[in-house]
């Protein structure tokens, strides 16, 4: 469950908090391969920040500014696909289509036993 502090932390700071979160795994954002072999706790890391970032790309707008060149946010759809991709190859299934909304509700299916 994603937290209203979260969500207004990420509103107020993202880009510092992104990068607090996510630059342990810098090598690990490079290639969904490369995030299927961190271990489950580091994944759901970069899970629950993905699905922050998608929020508020959705209602506060805050997401990679392309005009900007300092800004440093990994575009919220670019991480979205790479933790999807990433977790079909952990859990070993074939890709599915992604039909948006909430990612800790759709990592959690991919990783559900068959």
């Amino acid at each position: 469950m994603i937290e209203e502090k979260e969500l207004a932390l990420a509103v107020e700071h993202p880009r510092g908090t992104e990068r607090r979160r996510l630059l342990p795994y810098r090598a690990a954002l490079q290639s969904p391969s490369m995030y299927a072999a961190l271990a489950e706790a580091d994944r759901d890391v970069i899970v629950r920040w993905a699905e922050i970032r998608r929020r508020i790309a959705g209602s506060h707008g805050v997401d990679n500014d392309p005009t900007n060149l300092a800004d440093p946010l990994i575009p919220a759809e670019r991480l979205r696909a790479l933790v999807l991709a990433g977790e079909n190859i952990a859990a070993g299934s074939i890709a599915q289509s992604d039909h948006g909304g909430d990612l800790l509700a759709a990592v959690a299916r991919l990783r559900a036993p068959r």
